[in-house]
């Protein structure tokens, strides 16, 4: 491997987050990546001048739609898979915490494989407190037992399932996943925490 092979691109799709997106440029700059060569690609649903300066001033790429189209940042994600280089892509939102081994954990679950899925700590209403998704891996996915931090998958693979595709509800994260799973995937499933979902 090169020494400029990128092994992991790492997609923000945001809008009119600006202190969310911060607050993730700080954390993407926290990680522990002993050695791991990654990109970061910030896809701003719509223009967002804010969005653009604040990863001006970091080692972040900046890319924007021509104009806000909701649905859950589906087609952002699809911009950015389209621009990312890497071996493998991730998708961090940006209003989720991530812990310092986050990137190395999701990398090292997928090397070698389609699909990687490793573990967040999601907030439950019923229970009143974090549980840990998804709780088992059977095979399938189940509706709000994943996240789309939990994910990573071989980019070339990723580029043949696009995001946007309807219905365009919530959900998007584990619709993605059953239509990458509709063929047999090679999927490794490692129960590590990298970090908890925050959105309800």
């Amino acid at each position: 491997m090169s020494a400029t092979t990128i092994q992991l691109s790492v997609i923000t799709s945001t809008w009119q987050r600006q202190k969310h997106l911060a607050g993730l440029l700080q954390q993407l700059s926290q990680q522990s990546l002993g050695g791991l060569s990654i990109e970061h690609l910030v896809i701003s649903d719509g223009p967002d001048p804010i969005a653009a300066a604040l990863v001006k001033h970091s080692n972040s790429r900046y890319f924007e739609l021509e104009t806000n189209q909701g649905c859950y940042g589906v087609a952002a994600k699809d911009l950015g898979i389209a621009h990312a280089q890497g071996e493998y892509v991730c998708f961090w939102d940006d209003d989720n915490l991530y812990e310092p081994h986050a990137l190395t954990a999701l990398y090292c679950t997928t090397k070698g494989h389609d699909i990687g899925i490793v573990q967040a700590e999601h907030w439950s209403v019923t229970n009143r407190r974090f549980v840990q998704i998804p709780r088992t891996w059977s095979g399938k996915v189940q509706p709000g037992d994943i996240d789309t931090m939990c994910l990573c998958v071989r980019t070339e693979l990723a580029k043949v399932v696009p995001w946007n595709s309807p219905p365009h509800k919530r959900g998007t994260d584990h619709r993605w996943l059953s239509r990458l799973l509709a063929e047999p995937r090679d999927v490794n499933h490692v129960k590590i925490v990298i970090g908890k979902h925050l959105t309800f």
